[in-house]
């Protein structure tokens, strides 16, 4: 008797396939790492969050400067961030804000 594949059964395609409605808003979305959500936390510099904003896992960090930097909280002296952040605009902007960027280049970066 030859062995069956029950995958294959049915001519329509499979219904897991398909995105399910909403996860946009509710700031699911697809990355590297599978179906994932960002978190992107402002905190002070003992590390205690300001606040937060999610987004997609497919959604870029320097998208997501604009919210955190018009949160209501007391200005910094400096702005430590991640990789995701060093952008041109972003720092002259914090320069401009008085604001010391404590960000690592990208190793795409040009000096």
């Amino acid at each position: 008797m030859a062995a069956h594949d029950r995958q294959h059964h049915d001519s329509r395609p499979c219904l897991a396939g398909w995105r399910k409605r909403g996860a946009c808003a509710q700031a699911f979305g697809r990355s590297r790492g599978g179906f994932t959500c960002n978190v992107h936390a402002r905190c002070d510099n003992q590390g205690l969050s300001l606040g937060f904003h999610l987004t997609g896992g497919e959604a870029s960090d320097y998208g997501e400067v604009d919210s955190l930097m018009a949160m209501p909280v007391p200005k910094p002296a400096g702005l430590l961030a991640d990789k995701g952040y060093d952008g041109d605009r972003f720092r002259e902007d914090l320069l401009l804000r008085n604001i010391l960027p404590v960000i690592p280049p990208q190793s795409t970066r040009a000096s």
